[in-house]
């Protein structure tokens, strides 16, 4: 009987190389052979076909000829070895039919017309989308598609893969402006199982967030998940200076007297409001952790609130600096301290495009980098890319020349660099 598992297999191999022919790609029809060698010159490209087996042998033969007389394949003995070894089988090409044909007996979709499905649902999914990194993604899987004219690993193949990473993408968008969400709880809302996000979507939900979320290269994993609003634990936002916070019927708590700096849950932030006195001169966020704690050990409590920022914010943090800001009286000054490299300007533009407009910047400049020169760090030529990507961002108007001194010199500066030499902002 013949064995139909043999036969899928070799015609399954031709479809994959007509797949990455120029050919393919092009949507030409193939002006030579598409092959595979079964036993040529002493070569083979299909491992099963044992010449020393007279058993594995024939039955990969009688299947390569079954496939022949259903005009899916070509195939040409060995010279001097007819009816006994198969040189080379390939696919018929003749006509779009024929190929057509071989897909069909597979039962499987040409790679084009699986791009153009992907790319349908893309469209579907960008009409629901407002999330501006999830977006560039997106329509960059759109484009590849386009280009390549058939699937990327960017986006699954497998129809239920991708199922589940387009409705974690949208319900995180949806939950953009919300407090955080357990990364368990995250999974049974969005696909009603526990498992599912850690075992299928997580691992590629934090690629996306790390190459399009302007989140720094080297963030870690929980880093980029609480970016998207997925957490283990409700947030802790850390800050030190003349902060309150009031909670109805008129209880509340000042944490002003805390010399070193206190702490507020996500969780109080939403039962309560925040409040400021109406002589607060400077409001600083400082995005590394040990030039927070450095700058509050190294500067008297002072008409100042200093906030350790983090990384790229999540949802929630994001919810707690914009009821700073709100609460924040007219003539009080918001600075930011990042890194002097794309992850601390992408922040500071971030600041302004989403908290605050007029946020300024504190020992961002080229100043710092010369001041600094032995202690910057070189850049690869595709970091400088994503440099020259912010300097022509209209939130950064400001700090093009810093900028630019980047990509010119190809380094940057990490905050760390600068500890034994803080000082108060002017």
């Amino acid at each position: 009987m013949l064995p139909e598992s043999a036969g899928k297999d070799l015609l399954s191999l031709l479809l994959d190389k007509y797949e990455e022919s120029v050919f393919f790609k092009d949507g030409t029809r193939p002006t030579r052979r598409i092959k595979i060698r079964l036993y040529d010159a002493g070569r083979s490209d299909y491992r099963p076909y044992n010449i020393e087996n007279p058993e594995t042998r024939g039955a990969i033969n009688r299947a390569v000829l079954a496939l022949a007389e259903q005009g899916l394949v070509y195939f040409r003995w060995m010279k001097g070895e007819e009816h006994h070894l198969i040189a080379q089988v390939s696919l018929n090409t003749d006509t779009g039919d024929t190929i057509a044909a071989a897909y069909s007996f597979l039962r499987r979709k040409p790679k084009d017309a699986l791009a153009a499905e992907i790319s349908r649902e893309i469209t579907e999914l960008l009409v629901k989308i407002q999330s501006p990194w999830m977006r560039r993604f997106l329509e960059d899987c759109q484009e590849t598609l386009a280009l390549n004219r058939a699937p990327t690993g960017k986006v699954p193949a497998d129809g239920m893969e991708r199922k589940n990473l387009f409705k974690a993408l949208l319900f995180v968008d949806e939950q953009a402006e919300r407090a955080e969400v357990l990364e368990r709880v995250f999974s049974i809302r969005c696909f009603g199982d526990s498992k599912i996000f850690e075992n299928s979507v997580k691992k590629r939900l934090l690629d996306i967030i790390r190459r399009y979320s302007g989140c720094d290269d080297d963030s870690a994993d929980e880093e980029l998940l609480a970016f998207a609003g997925i957490v283990r634990y409700p947030e802790c936002f850390e800050f030190r200076g003349p902060l309150a916070i009031r909670f109805d019927p008129g209880a509340g708590l000042d944490f002003s007297p805390l010399r070193y700096g206190a702490s507020l849950s996500s969780l109080d932030l939403k039962r309560g409001r925040l409040e400021l006195p109406a002589d607060l001169v400077r409001f600083l966020s400082i995005e590394n952790k040990a030039n927070y704690i450095s700058y509050i050990r190294q500067n008297p409590v002072g008409a100042e609130l200093v906030v350790y920022h983090g990384g790229q914010f999540s949802p929630s943090r994001g919810g707690f600096f914009r009821a700073l800001a709100a609460a924040m009286p007219a003539t009080c000054l918001w600075y930011h301290w990042g890194d002097i490299d794309y992850g601390g300007f992408s922040m500071l533009a971030r600041l302004r495009r989403e908290i605050k407009e007029d946020v300024r910047p504190y020992r961002m400049d080229a100043g710092e980098l010369v001041k600094y020169a032995a202690l910057t760090l070189p850049v690869t030529a595709a970091y400088t890319d994503k440099l020259r990507t912010l300097a022509g961002a209209r939130e950064l108007s400001d700090c093009y020349s810093c900028i630019n001194y980047l990509i010119e010199n190809r380094m940057r500066l990490e905050q760390e660099a600068m500890l034994d030499d803080e000082t108060v902002p002017p």
